[in-house]
């Protein structure tokens, strides 16, 4: 993989890990509950956003959002 393409897949995994921040933000979660966040590119150079571990409370805000999302 060229350097060009892992700077295309880190620019759209941290635009991804941005977007979720904002999102669980959104619903009341604490910054400090989000610094786990992070962008990552896989060797193939695939975009991914590790949420590490959240706490409990977020988790199920999370799901409750989802869910009344879903069709």
């Amino acid at each position: 993989m060229e350097m060009r393409e892992w700077r295309g897949g880190w620019e759209r995994a941290q635009e991804a890990a941005e977007a979720l921040k904002l999102a669980l933000e959104g619903l009341g979660v604490p910054e400090g509950q989000t610094v786990r966040l992070r962008p990552a590119v896989s060797g193939r150079g695939t975009p991914w956003v590790d949420v590490g571990m959240v706490p409990a409370h977020v988790a199920v805000r999370i799901a409750e959002a989802v869910a009344a999302g879903a069709p």
